[in-house]
């Protein structure tokens, strides 16, 4: 088994594991668009060359722009991005410890909410082995288990007649004739048939023996309306009984500290909640930063792009194209020559534009996976499933669709169902299902602990678990059999 925290540093690892992959994909990306850059500027200096060759530019021509007038333009782009870059990477790296001295104090402050919520459980468990030696808790108790007892064999017997209506009724209501005169009420004073019509109805009446299936009927819809009605008053008899037992378990809660003691856990909850929140700040924050480095790293930048566009400009000059078919039309071996360098220049360059659209297709895909990993490490810690009373089965599946969703083969929806299903937490001293607790109207034992309920059958847990028919459901009545 791994621990809840073994887990969150497992997913933490992931995630760095991840930045570093997205780091490594940007460098590659940065390097490729800096490589495009110098082929555009080689490019300038092949035409250069070729304007040597030539000795002169074409008559009422610009000439070409100087070596050291383009490098200086360039480079005055570049340098002011590289300041620009520079203190981005600074703001990150400010972020990155804010949000590490964060983490830090969650750690601290999850400890304390964990040894609040032992605290709670310490003086519950000890409050519930004092009540069951109080004569007048375990008469109170005694008084709701017996009738809840009743309840549940009023509810039994209720939900039988609505079974023996369904079925044994079933003839009277195929019976169309039957149901024509049970519809209109026909002998009873709700009978409203004048002349012809009463005198039809009194032949079908005659023919069918309507008078004895009448009544038989009416016995047989009658049973189970009464026995509901008495399942009823039952379960409000025992809604009272669950209120007076729950008012002594609440006594004996404030009695014995425990409600200070869930003041003090929420008060603790609270600042750790106060926490995530800042957590969830930065990481917005920090996303931000990420997606400018980013963009920097891309070539999707203003300084970058004045840098490509001013040289493209300077490619597509009309002199230039001139200087080419020029050099093209001679019979010179050296402008030739040129010719095939701007060529295998041209040819470098699609294939850098080819690669730099390959990473950033894979970067696009690093992203959106951290961003389900950064949701899913936010929605682990919301749901303290760092606590170190949670656990998770199987230690090889949950590194194995750690390392699947880190490689795109598996959603973060699909990861977080295989936490859910092998997650498991520890036992508890106190008893969720101790007095009050135990009869399915709700529990006032450990109510901020999220413990998982013990499992059990009727009378799971003696007699401080007693536990409803498996047809009720909050104590609360349900029409059509069952509470």
């Amino acid at each position: 088994m791994i621990s809840g925290q073994q887990t969150l540093a497992s997913i933490d690892s992931t995630i760095q594991q991840l930045r570093g992959q997205i780091a490594e994909t940007e460098e590659r990306i940065a390097g490729y668009a800096t490589r495009k850059l110098e082929l555009q500027q080689r490019e300038i200096e092949q035409f250069r060359e070729l304007s040597r060759l030539r000795l002169e530019v074409l008559a009422g021509k610009p000439p070409i722009t100087s070596s050291s007038d383009t490098d200086r333009t360039v480079s005055d782009l570049l340098a002011r991005r590289q300041d620009r870059i520079g203190r981005a990477r600074d703001e990150m790296a400010a972020i990155e410890q804010r949000r590490l001295e964060l983490e830090e104090r969650r750690k601290k402050q999850a400890l304390v909410v964990e040894q609040a919520a032992h605290a709670i459980d310490e003086a519950e468990s000890k409050t519930q082995q004092r009540l069951q030696d109080e004569p007048e808790y375990q008469r109170q108790l005694q008084a709701l288990e017996d009738i809840e007892r009743t309840l549940q064999h009023a509810d039994s017997k209720a939900s039988r007649w609505e079974e023996e209506l369904e079925t044994k009724g079933s003839p009277y209501r195929n019976d169309s004739l039957f149901m024509y005169l049970w519809n209109r009420g026909y002998g009873t004073p709700d009978y409203k048939g004048w002349g012809l019509t009463r005198w039809l109805d009194t032949k079908v009446a005659g023919l069918i023996r309507y008078s004895e299936a009448r009544v038989n009927y009416s016995k047989l819809q009658e049973i189970p309306l009464r026995l509901r009605e008495h399942a009823e008053r039952i379960d409000e008899q025992a809604r009272e009984q669950h209120q007076k037992l729950k008012a002594l378990d609440d006594e004996a809660r404030e009695a014995d500290g425990i409600t200070r003691l869930d003041r003090e856990f929420e008060q603790q909850e609270a600042a750790l909640d106060a926490i995530d929140a800042e957590v969830e700040k930065v990481i917005a924050e920090q996303r931000n930063h990420e997606q400018l480095l980013a963009d920097y790293a891309a070539g999707n930048d203003q300084d970058y792009r004045e840098a490509i566009d001013y040289l493209a400009a300077e490619l597509r000059r009309d002199s230039l194209q001139e200087l080419r078919r020029w050099a093209l039309d001679t019979p010179f071996p050296e402008d030739d020559l040129v010719v095939n360098r701007l060529l295998e220049l041209e040819e470098d360059e699609r294939e850098l534009e080819a690669g730099i659209a390959e990473f950033k297709k894979a970067l696009a895909g690093q992203q959106k996976r951290l961003d389900e990993l950064e949701g899913l490490r936010t929605d682990f810690k919301r749901k303290r499933y760092d606590s170190t009373g949670t656990g998770f089965t199987d230690t090889a599946l949950i590194l194995a669709t750690l390392g699947n969703l880190l490689n795109g083969v598996m959603t973060r929806d699909a990861f977080w169902r295989v936490l859910e299903q092998q997650r498991r937490q520890q036992r508890h001293r106190a008893n969720p299902d101790f007095g009050s607790g135990g009869f399915g109207r709700g529990s006032t034992w450990g109510s901020p602990m999220r413990f998982p309920k013990p499992s059990g059958g009727v009378f799971g847990g003696g007699r401080g678990g007693f536990r409803i028919p498996s047809g009720r459901s909050g104590g609360g009545f349900r029409t059509g059999g069952g509470f």
